[in-house]
């Protein structure tokens, strides 16, 4: 009977892991400090530090009702990278066995998402604050 090659071998299993990676490259990237969420904060204020929110409406008195899904613990562009990175790294240099410690930790620190529902008064001051957690 022939032995499987060592080079296909090891690049069946190598091409299966880095499920952690993606778990990285796919989670929720920081749209901004979601601290600027408070009682009186001006609505321009809100979207310019979260950008446009996810969905809107214009309500009877004149002011805007607002929805934003988030999440507050979410890491930015660069974080996400190098986290990818170190991960993909530790995967080549110890042929995935980082696998049993990196994805685990991916799956207990999975986005936690948010949903802010934020009502503005006419004169566009936040009135009221809603956090819903799907």
């Amino acid at each position: 009977m022939r032995r499987p090659n060592v080079f296909v071998v090891f690049t069946l299993i190598y091409s299966l892991s880095g499920c952690s990676v993606l778990m990285v490259a796919s989670r929720d990237t920081k749209r901004g400090d979601v601290d600027v969420i408070q009682i009186g904060a001006q609505r321009s204020a809100v979207i310019a530090e979260l950008g446009q929110p996810d969905n809107m409406s214009t309500l009877e008195n004149g002011g805007y009702d607002d929805r934003y899904k988030l999440d507050p613990d979410a890491h930015g562009g660069v974080a996400k990278f190098f986290t990818g990175f170190l991960y993909f790294a530790a995967d080549f240099f110890t042929l995935c066995l980082t696998e049993l410690i990196f994805t685990p930790i991916e799956i207990a620190f999975k986005d936690k998402l948010v949903i802010y529902h934020l009502t503005y008064a006419p004169d566009g001051k936040l009135s009221a604050i809603e956090k819903i957690k799907p």
